[in-house]
Order: C-alpha cells, then structure tokens, then sequence
C-alpha cells in the first residue's frame, strides 16, 4: 500500500522542485553534484513539462508525490528508452527517512507498460542502493555510476 499519490508535473510546481534541485544535499547525487541554477532548472522544467503524456522515445516525463492532504513529497522522472523507462527520484528533505523514493518506484512500475526499469546510483549513495534493492531492482553492471534493473511484474 503506497501512502502517496502521483500526478504530473505543472507549472505552480515549479517552487518546490527548484527548491530541491537547487539543495546541495539534494542533487549531490545527480549528475556532477552541483545544485542547478535557476536557468538550467527553467530549460530543464520546460522540456518536462512538454513532454507531458508523450511517450516519445528520450522524453522526459516529471511526476510529483503528494500526500492526500495533498503536500508535495517528492519528484519522479521517467525517460522513455528502447527497451527500458530509465527512472530517478527525489525526496524533500523535509520527507527524508519516510520510505516515500520506495514508493516512487512502485508508481514507476504503473508507467511500464511491461518494459523493465532502469536507474543510476553512484556507488556510495548507500541510501538509494537500499532504496533500488528492496524495491526489487537488481544490479546489472557495477561501473560507477552503478545500474540497476527491475524486470515488469506480471
């Protein structure tokens, strides 16, 4: 039972996913670690935001968690491959510890359509590795950043 719910992004999102994008201990994992600037983060929004419903090859797609109340908890990416939906996640720090990136995940797998999963983790992200793990991923190549890969549930 997931305690979130998932909806996609829209633009009065924009505040809180800068806020995270914009932490440094939010994106320390994230491509090179450095928080985004506003301009990068706008472009990198915008492209979001249309792509919104395409399931177009290399689009990424933003989702966002929320609570029933509804507060924001957290963003879900998923980028549509060949073979594959490549996903990634942030959790507020406000929402850290709650199990909330696991349930991210399982909304995830409603986007498959029968596709695998994919995600990158860099190796001493502890905290994402268990989070991949116990959402039932399994590593397929251990490069840094590492791979994981969770085949569709029946």
């Amino acid at each position: 039972m997931t305690r979130i719910l998932l909806r996609p992004a829209v633009r009065s999102d924009a505040e809180f996913l800068f806020s995270m994008a914009s932490d440094v201990e939010v994106v320390r994992w994230v491509g090179d670690g450095t928080p985004w600037s506003r301009e990068y983060f706008d472009r990198r929004f915008s492209q979001a935001l249309s792509a919104t419903g395409s399931h177009e090859p290399d689009a990424q797609r933003w989702f966002i968690g929320t609570t029933e109340e509804p507060a924001r908890v957290g963003l879900l990416s998923i980028i549509s491959r060949s073979d594959h939906l490549e996903v990634g996640y942030w959790v507020h720090p406000n929402h850290w510890g709650l199990g909330y990136a696991g349930e991210l995940l399982v909304h995830a797998q409603e986007h498959a359509s029968g596709l695998p999963l994919a995600a990158q983790v860099y190796r001493a992200n502890a905290a994402s590795r268990r989070v991949l793990e116990r959402a039932g991923f399994a590593l397929v190549d251990d490069g840094d950043p590492l791979t994981y890969r969770r085949r569709p549930t029946p």
